[in-house]
C-alpha cells in the first residue's frame, strides 16, 4: 500500500492520549508544511483548518502516490476503541479530520484545540470543485442501488466541467475476491484522480486501505451519506443543529430503527470517556 513514509514511520509507537505530534510530509518530493495531530482515544486527527486541509488535498494529485482521507466522528471513535485495525487506519491515513463537533469541544479540554469541524460534505465539495476545475475525473463506489447515479447527475449540475468517470453499486453483504478484484479493475480503468466510497464506516475506509495500492486513484475518501444527501434521500440537518453538535440528533430521528443503538448504546459512552481522557490529560500538563 502507497502511504506517507513519515506517517508510516510515526505509527510505530502509539501515542500517550492527547499528546500532539508533528511530523514533515513530503508529496512528489516537496516537503510541505508540518503535519500536526492530536491524539484523541487513541486515533490521530489532523489539527489542521478547512483550507489547509483542501491545499494538502490539491497537492496529491502531483505527488504520483495515493492518498486516503477519512472523517472522523464520534462513531469512528467507538469503532476504534474496540477493533484495532479501524483504529490504525485512522491513523495512517494521509488526512483524517474532525468531522463532529463532540471532537472539536473534547480537544478543547486538552488546551490542544482542533481548530475546527471539517465534514465529509464539505470536502467532498472542495474535491468536486478541483476536479471541475482540472478536468480530472470523479468515481463513485457504493450506496444503494441508483443512488450513486442520482448523485452523480447533481454533481455535475453543480460543478461545471465536472466528470464522472465511473459508477459502480455493488452487492450487498461481504464482497469476494473476484469482487474485489472487479472492482479494482473497474476503478482502474475509468483512471479517476478522486474516488469516493460510500459502503459505511468501518467497511468503506478499511476496504480503501486493503486496495488502496491497487488503485492507482490519487485521492480515495470514504464519504458515508454523502451520496444519499446529494441524491436527496436524506437531509442535512439544520445549520443551528449542526452547529451545536446536535447533527445526530436530527439523523436519530430520520432513522431511529437504523441509528438508535450506535448513538444511544455505542457512542455517548465512548462520548463519556473522550470527555474523562480530555480533563485528565489537561490537568497533566497542567501540574
Amino acid at each position: 500500500m502507497a502511504a506517507n513514509t513519515a506517517a508510516l514511520t510515526q505509527m510505530e509507537r502509539m501515542p500517550a492520549p492527547g499528546a500532539m505530534l508533528t511530523s514533515s510530509v513530503t508529496h512528489g518530493g516537496t516537503s510541505v508544511r508540518a503535519r500536526r495531530r492530536l491524539d484523541l482515544s487513541g486515533a490521530l486527527i489532523d489539527q489542521i483548518e478547512f483550507e489547509d486541509a483542501v491545499s494538502r488535498i490539491r497537492s496529491f494529485p502531483a505527488s504520483g502516490q495515493e492518498h486516503q482521507i477519512v472523517t472522523v466522528n464520534l462513531d469512528f471513535l467507538s469503532i476504534a476503541e474496540r477493533d484495532p485495525h479501524f483504529r490504525d487506519t485512522i491513523n495512517r491515513a494521509d488526512l483524517a479530520v474532525a468531522d463532529g463537533m463532540p471532537l472539536v469541544w473534547a480537544s478543547r479540554l486538552t488546551g490542544s484545540p482542533l481548530p475546527e469541524r471539517i465534514t465529509g460534505v464539505e470536502l467532498v465539495d472542495a474535491c468536486c470543485e478541483l476536479a471541475a476545475e482540472t478536468g480530472e475525473g470523479v468515481f463513485l463506489l457504493g450506496a444503494a442501488p441508483g443512488v450513486a447515479e442520482q448523485a452523480a447527475q447533481r454533481m455535475e449540475e453543480l460543478y461545471t466541467g465536472l466528470k464522472v468517470v465511473g459508477i459502480y453499486a455493488p452487492p450487498f453483504g461481504a464482497l469476494s475476491a473476484q469482487e474485489n478484484e472487479l472492482i479494482v479493475e473497474r476503478i482502474r480503468a475509468a483512471k479517476p484522480t478522486y474516488l469516493f466510497v460510500a459502503l459505511g464506516a468501518p467497511r468503506q475506509d478499511m476496504w480503501i486501505r486493503a486496495h488502496l495500492g491497487q488503485l492507482g486513484v490519487p485521492v480515495c475518501m470514504g464519504v458515508g451519506c454523502v451520496l444519499d444527501l446529494l441524491a436527496g434521500k436524506v437531509n442535512r440537518a439544520p445549520q443551528w443543529m449542526q452547529r451545536m453538535g446536535l447533527e445526530w440528533a436530527y439523523r436519530l430521528c430520520q432513522e431511529p430503527r437504523r441509528l438508535w443503538r450506535r448513538y444511544l448504546v455505542n457512542d455517548l459512552p465512548t462520548l463519556g470517556r473522550l470527555v474523562l481522557r480530555s480533563m485528565r490529560e489537561r490537568r497533566v500538563r497542567a501540574d
